[in-house]
């Protein structure tokens, strides 16, 4: 005897699971469902790739940093249905069920003092190199190119050994965008003007070191992207501020050549380089080094073929370059996992 037949289902209802599925089985695919994802659910998939890093966290931006670390981006997020990379963590930091791991004991922050210290030494390591490519002009006229081409190679070779960086392709980049940074303002302005930005050397340093540790601070402290972004907005232009106030009094107090540098414009134009190095340093702790490298290297060219440029137009150059570069590393340390507290094996210690 035939059962009678039950209710029609409505024509938008999602096809029911087959009689044999468990309960919590997904719905069957419908015409509407993404290509890939049988259930609809495109995060469910990506649940399942990360669910001990989203057990584990106990904060979506966790999640944010570890799915940048594994090279996801704001467009991979909008395959998932979300606007950006913060969006989708908070989704599968709601979803999953927290299973903490047992609590380690967080690393000692480093004190004031051992990082003033390491900076010290990274501005004292600076002067030599400083002192050699400040003779390179010198050698070109007297003894020729090739000496000063020596001199500036082993000007770099030491300047990678002193860089603020572990990989080889970061040492190697800004010692590159240094060593250029610095010829041309021993041209113009003497040896003490190469000492001035070995000196901003070890002041970018400290620097970048305590951007470094205030985002992570602030990482641990912050409920949201919008207040680590808030927390974060104002400590780079204050950082630059220093800088390229120490710089420019550095510059006013050592004696300086009268042909390029000498007076307020002069001063201000080693501030200028001052900060400069000081974005390259933040960009190499970030891990982004060819644009620190491609900003100082472009930067010592441009002043390199303006060697009897005036005052002013060295410090529009720098000015310029600064001007372009700090709203985009401002921005970079506004995001979270910028700041992820496990870095890459062999990258740049923060």
């Amino acid at each position: 005897m035939s059962r009678p037949a039950g209710p029609p289902a409505p024509p938008d209802a999602p096809p029911a699971a087959p009689p044999d599925a468990p309960p919590d089985a997904p719905p069957a695919a419908g015409p509407d469902t993404p290509a890939g994802t049988p259930s609809g659910d495109p995060v469910r998939a990506l649940m399942a790739e990360y669910r001990r890093l989203c057990e584990e966290a106990v904060h979506p931006l966790e999640i944010a940093a570890g799915l940048e670390d594994a090279g996801l981006t704001d467009r991979a997020a909008a395959r998932y249905r979300h606007t950006d990379l913060f969006a989708l963590a908070e989704e599968l930091y709601a979803r999953v069920e927290r299973r903490p791991a047992a609590p380690a004991p967080p690393p000692p922050a480093a004190p004031w003092p051992g990082q003033a210290g390491r900076a010290l030494g990274t501005a004292l390591l600076h002067v030599p190199a400083a002192g050699l490519l400040a003779t390179v002009p010198w050698l070109l006229r007297v003894l020729g190119p090739g000496a000063a081409v020596a001199a500036a190679l082993v000007a770099i070779g030491w300047l990678a050994l002193a860089a603020p960086a572990r990989r080889p392709a970061a040492r190697t980049g800004y010692a590159l965008g240094a060593a250029l940074l610095m010829v041309p303002g021993a041209a113009a302005g003497g040896p003490a003007a190469a000492v001035v930005l070995a000196l901003g050397a070890g002041t970018a340093d400290f620097a970048a070191r305590r951007l470094r540790a205030a985002g992570r601070s602030h990482l641990a402290a912050a409920k949201t992207a919008d207040e680590f972004r808030t927390r974060m907005r104002p400590l780079l232009p204050f950082a630059a501020a220093v800088q390229f106030a120490a710089a420019g009094l550095a510059g006013a107090l050592l004696p300086l050549g009268a042909e390029g540098l000498a007076g307020p414009a002069g001063w201000a134009g080693q501030g200028a380089l001052a900060v400069l190095l000081l974005l390259a340093v933040v960009l190499l702790r970030c891990g982004r080094t060819a644009v620190a490298a491609g900003a100082t290297a472009a930067t010592g060219a441009a002043l390199a073929l303006l060697p009897q440029a005036g005052a002013g137009l060295r410090l529009g150059v720098a000015s310029a370059v600064v001007a372009v570069l700090l709203p985009a590393v401002r921005s970079l340390l506004g995001r979270p996992w910028t700041h992820h507290p496990a870095p890459a094996a062999g990258g740049p210690a923060g």
